[in-house]
């Protein structure tokens, strides 16, 4: 029989990004689903990660309070509380924080695997080996792929 699990409020796995905070809540490798749900709480400003596709994975998105910026395929939506975003596979995507007030969202990828990219980076940050060649590595394995230029629409292109 399946064990359930519930986790108070900021609990899981919790791994530390500059800037931010993610908490997994689900992760990979479990019998019953192959997805992960994460948690991420971004301080004001905070710039998020450059703009990346995923071949295969979907990441869905569901604002819990805060802004979020997302820039999707071409163009950029500011989204608040009760907010929800789809990205499917294929479609170059990011996120920040542009408030001055903390933002938090909950996410889901389809298939699992993506928390062991966080994993991965934040052993390498600990080790002081986490160096572009390393994220590049990373970033193949885990099915991300970063655009050689910023695509237009982007906010760091005035979009």
């Amino acid at each position: 029989m399946s064990q359930c699990e519930v986790f108070e409020p900021g609990a899981g796995k919790v791994v530390p990004v500059p800037g931010a905070t993610m908490v997994f809540k689900a992760l990979s490798g479990r019998v019953s689903g192959d997805y992960i749900v994460g948690e991420l709480t971004a301080e004001p400003g905070w710039p998020g990660p450059r703009p990346h596709v995923h071949r295969t994975h979907e990441e869905l998105f569901y604002v819990l309070e805060g802004e979020f910026e997302f820039f999707l395929g071409d163009h950029t939506v500011r989204l608040g509380p009760g907010a929800f975003v789809n990205v499917p596979p294929g479609v170059v995507h990011d996120f920040r924080n542009p408030g001055d007030v903390r933002a938090r969202w909950l996410g889901i990828a389809c298939p699992a695997g993506l928390d062991r990219y966080f994993e991965e980076v934040t052993a390498l940050f600990a080790q002081g080996k986490l160096t572009e060649e390393a994220q590049r590595e990373l970033r193949i394995k885990y099915d991300t792929e970063e655009p050689e230029q910023i695509p237009r629409g982007h906010w760091s292109n005035g979009g």
